[in-house]
């Protein structure tokens, strides 16, 4: 009867122990693989990862159907699971959502937002134009996706942020191939088109404010394309490139 107690109080503990453990095996893998520290196409290895993060199977599997259901882990036939490749098609895919999201949740914002609300536009883009001074490319990912995340929330529609935040989840890994571009350095148009979003929201002009959006969106797809046509994509899974870059 004295180990009773003992048991009962062990039961929830465990449990709340369990989920923190997917929780963070979540973060961890997810930063990995937006970081390519983890490669796309690239098996992921559960054995392993149980021996390098000194946990068991299960919080590794909770942790992978989460990411599966983001579209960055793809689970194979052979039932191994591999870091979602880039392909012509998921590229073009991505990139028409950020071309769509950008310019609504622009025109949008400049319709709703009040003038203390743009001050989360104006930290942003200070932060991102400080990272960018100091070629912090951790930073400038980070601040970017800081910037069209407050657009999305001052457009006022929960549906949009979370259809843009799904996007920067992906957008993450293409920044990181945007950047390779410029030698991991932002281009002053990006900058510049960032400040002509946050000018229009100002002015409360909605037609500039979605010109804007569609500026900046098409300066992040001429920089991926770039990045593909000139043969800098080692490392990705590109199906079907040689009929689609004609």
């Amino acid at each position: 009867m004295a180990r009773k107690p003992g048991i009962q109080g062990s039961t929830e503990p465990k449990a709340r122990v369990r989920g923190r453990g997917a929780e963070e095996i979540y973060q961890v893998l997810k930063r990995e693989i937006i970081r390519h520290e983890l490669a796309p196409g690239s098996v992921v290895d559960d054995v392993a990862l149980c021996q390098r993060l000194g946990v068991s199977r299960q919080p590794i599997r909770e942790a992978l159907i989460r990411l599966s259901s983001e579209g960055l882990v793809e689970a194979n036939r052979n039932r191994s699971t591999i870091v979602a490749s880039f392909d012509i098609a998921s590229v073009r895919d991505f990139l028409d959502g950020v071309a769509l999201m950008y310019r609504l949740t622009s025109r949008l914002a400049a319709e709703n937002a009040r003038g203390a609300d743009v001050a989360l536009l104006e930290a942003a883009h200070v932060a991102h134009r400080n990272a960018a001074a100091a070629d912090d490319i951790d930073g400038i990912v980070e601040q970017n996706r800081a910037f069209h995340l407050a657009i999305a929330e001052l457009a006022g529609n929960r549906n949009y942020t979370s259809w843009v935040r799904n996007l920067l989840d992906h957008g993450e890994r293409m920044m990181r191939l945007y950047l390779r571009q410029y030698d991991n350095r932002v281009t002053d148009a990006s900058l510049d088109g960032h400040r002509a979003i946050i000018d229009a929201v100002l002015a409360g002009d909605a037609e500039a404010a979605e010109r804007a959006g569609a500026l900046d969106a098409q300066i992040l797809a001429d920089g991926l394309s770039r990045y593909f046509l000139a043969g800098r994509s080692r490392g990705l899974t590109l199906a079907g490139s040689t009929g689609s870059a004609k």
